[in-house]
């Protein structure tokens, strides 16, 4: 490995270096090379940890049962738009749908 492909190497990438000739490895000089590598995943999940998280929103998955049991009855005397909009004005529709079929199901 040439001095030129050793620019900006710290006293520790050196140290290194001495470990890996001292343990018997002939490309210590490679492996410590490698290791300094740019990371950009690495650096972009860091940039993405250090961002401010945003403001919580509606968790999907989350039930309204009122609007369920609502649009259950608004289904069972025949008023599909009504249902649709029940659920519609929920965080989450389709779980919401899903728990009218529920309500439907066990009644």
């Amino acid at each position: 490995m040439n001095a030129r492909s050793r620019r900006g190497w710290t006293a520790a990438d050196y140290d290194s270096q001495q470990v890996l000739l001292e343990a018997g490895r002939r490309d210590a000089a490679t492996r410590v090379a490698r290791a300094r590598r740019a990371h950009p995943l690495r650096h972009a999940l860091r940039t993405l940890g250090t961002l401010p998280k945003p403001k919580s929103q509606p968790r999907r998955g989350a039930v309204d049962w009122d609007a369920a049991r609502r649009a259950a009855a608004a289904v069972a005397r025949g008023d599909f738009d009504e249902a649709s909009r029940i659920a519609d004005a929920t965080a989450d529709p389709r779980a919401t749908a899903v728990a009218a079929c529920r309500v439907l199901d066990a009644a």
